[in-house]
């Protein structure tokens, strides 16, 4: 089989080679993607689906999440707080547009429940 004008034998000793020189590593590009979304203020659920688009596989998303030291109910609060500076409020249609935000940002409900300092299991919060 032709690769780029390349034979498949030709390839595969240069992949394993740098496989074993450690250019190529699924482990340490999670943690690189890990890292750069937190940055942006992603959540968990959000970087999960942009690492398995990359191609990566389940047990090394979870591997690279278990490594993190991540505290993802912070993040939402400064995700919160960096975008609506007081993320409390009382306007209930308000309230709704700030969960979505943070959803789409993939935190978890909890979470956002957390960021927006309101106790989702009190029928009065809403």
């Amino acid at each position: 089989m032709l690769l780029k004008g390349f034979e498949t034998v030709e390839i595969e000793p240069v992949l394993d080679g740098c496989e074993a020189s450690g250019f190529l590593d699924d482990n340490r590009y999670a943690d690189l993607l890990l890292r750069s979304h937190i940055t942006k203020g992603h959540g968990l659920g959000r970087i999960k689906q942009a690492m398995a688009q990359k191609g990566l596989c389940a047990g090394t998303i979870a591997a690279a999440v278990d490594r993190s030291t991540c505290d993802w109910f912070e993040l939402a609060r400064s995700k919160a707080v960096k975008k609506y500076t007081d993320p409390r409020t009382q306007d209930m249609k308000e309230k709704a547009r700030r969960i979505r935000f943070l959803m789409g940002q993939g935190f978890s409900y909890d979470q956002i429940a957390y960021a927006l300092d309101y106790d989702p299991y009190d029928e009065s919060s809403f």
